[in-house]
């Protein structure tokens, strides 16, 4: 080693290579390391994967309409068009003003349980910030869901329906469904969905059978009640779908024009 005149040390060739031989020396490790770490597999829990995406789901036949509350409701259906069931389908509303920037997010499940692969399943999101609503210009929404292995099978069964407006303004819908099924069908209901004359979504009703546990062979009743009075005077069809633990049925389309 070396020593200059003002008694600093300068390091010799010698170290200079030492020093240059341990920086190579952890160079190469952490290459090694960094090689190995991109060929393990990360793993996640398969049982909860969540899908979203064009590709899994489509929006549709959505509508919107302010309330005498200043509450801004937006309908719509989300449809399955992957060849997979999914449970837990939330849809997320972004709502813009007309500069474009956000103004507030909202989520919101879908009515029914499970989409079997190529199911629809009607939806409403809820704008509760009244002081903004005059503001929406725009949104947009998207779906998620988790993919489920079991696929309800469609054991229940539509066998009579009828339906009015009555002079309050409320649109009502009766019927009989069936359990074609093998085991008792629980915590039974049915949903409406009610449509303009371009086939918009503009109301949902819902209701439990009654019975809401149908035995197998056996009839229920239901009775729904839509309650957006300036919405449901527009209806011109409608389509029920009943959905139980165990089952679901086919979409029953109805047109009342």
């Amino acid at each position: 080693m070396h020593i200059n005149k003002s008694g600093l040390s300068i390091a010799s060739p010698l170290m200079t290579v030492g020093y240059s031989g341990v920086a190579m020396n952890l160079l190469f490790f952490l290459l090694v390391l960094s090689l190995f770490t991109s060929l393990v597999p990360l793993y996640g829990d398969s049982s909860t994967k969540t899908l979203s995406g064009e590709q899994v789901f489509v929006i549709q036949n959505t509508s919107s309409f302010v309330d005498e509350s200043d509450l801004m409701h937006v309908y719509g259906e989300v449809r399955n068009i992957s060849n997979m069931s999914m449970t837990n389908v939330t849809i997320n509303g972004s709502f813009y003003d007309k500069s474009g920037r956000p103004l507030n997010d909202y989520q919101r499940s879908c009515e029914l349980p499970t989409i079997n692969a190529g199911g629809i399943c009607p939806f409403e999101i809820i704008y509760i910030d009244t002081k903004t609503t005059n503001r929406v210009k725009d949104f947009k929404l998207t779906a998620q869901g988790i993919v489920t292995d079991t696929s309800k099978p469609t054991k229940l069964k539509f066998h009579s329906e009828n339906s009015r407006l009555d002079i309050l303004g409320f649109y009502y819908i009766n019927g009989r469904i069936s359990n074609e099924g093998s085991i008792t069908a629980t915590d039974s209901s049915v949903v409406a969905t009610l449509y303009d004359k371009d086939g918009k979504v503009i109301a949902i009703g819902r209701a439990l059978a009654e019975p809401a546990n149908i035995l197998p062979n056996s009839l229920a009743n239901f009775g729904i009640a839509a309650t957006e009075k300036s919405q449901v005077h527009k209806t011109r069809g409608y389509s029920l779908m009943a959905f139980s633990t165990q089952y679901v049925s086919t979409p029953l389309l109805i047109d009342t024009k």
